[in-house]
């Protein structure tokens, strides 16, 4: 009964990245921030994206609660080093590195942010400029990073490992690879396989460390670093 009740949710995990890209992903998309009516407009955006993560996280916690599923089971523990060494040192490297080149660069280089804003391919009106805005923003970083590292990351490893016993790691970081793709198949292409390499370094950052703690940290910076592209304004 147990396992078919995992099935069940197995086979809702594999929708939910659909409905995600082509249900609520122009919801999400219509959302974002847009030039026109600028503040008010983005922080609108700002709160919708909140409400949709919220709802997003919603089935999972009923789930849990139905399944007698404990947080602890989805990722929520301490950090522990429990696979092979060499694994654990790259994946932990590769995830210093991307967190030095997202965060640490653009915040500390005044030339490389000057060169981001500069760059014809980046709308500076999208970004968080406002005292307002930027709180709103951190705030929807702090939403995304919790429910979609829980959702991606954190129940689908348990709703694997317990449906699959002894599923090769390899596999699970292609699934997670997959499921994130798809789920952001509205951002074009290249944002898919961008999207979809960071889900696969986020799923490694868990399997090695044993908590979603790591892998939310770098979801949640990796974002957050828009916060320090413009000088707050009033």
């Amino acid at each position: 009964m147990y396992i078919a009740f995992l099935v069940i949710l197995a086979v809702m995990f594999a929708i939910v990245p659909i409905l995600d890209a082509f249900v609520f992903g122009g919801k999400k998309a219509e959302g974002a921030p847009i030039v026109s009516d600028k503040g008010k407009s983005k922080c609108k955006g700002y709160c919708s994206t909140m409400v949709y993560y919220l709802c997003f996280i919603l089935p999972v916690i009923i789930m849990c609660i139905i399944g007698g599923i404990s947080f602890y089971d989805i990722g929520f523990s301490p950090i522990r080093f429990e696979q092979n060494i060499w694994f654990t040192i790259i994946v932990i490297i590769v995830a210093v590195a991307l967190f030095i080149y997202e965060f640490v660069i653009p915040v500390v280089s005044k030339s490389y942010r000057a060169r981001l804003l500069e760059d014809e391919g980046e709308d500076i009106d999208e970004l968080p400029q406002t005292n307002k805005e930027k709180w709103l923003y951190s705030f929807q970083t702090l939403s995304s990073a919790l429910c979609e590292e829980s959702w991606y990351r954190g129940f689908l490893l348990f709703l694997l490992l317990t449906i699959f016993p002894g599923m090769p790691i390899f596999l699970i970081i292609l699934i997670a690879f997959v499921t994130f793709a798809v789920g952001h198949v509205y951002q074009g292409v290249k944002s898919m396989v961008e999207v979809g390499l960071f889900g696969a370094l986020s799923m490694s950052l868990l399997i090695v460390t044993g908590s979603l703690i790591p892998s939310m940290l770098l979801h949640f910076f990796t974002d957050f670093v828009a916060v320090f592209m413009i000088r707050k304004r009033a």
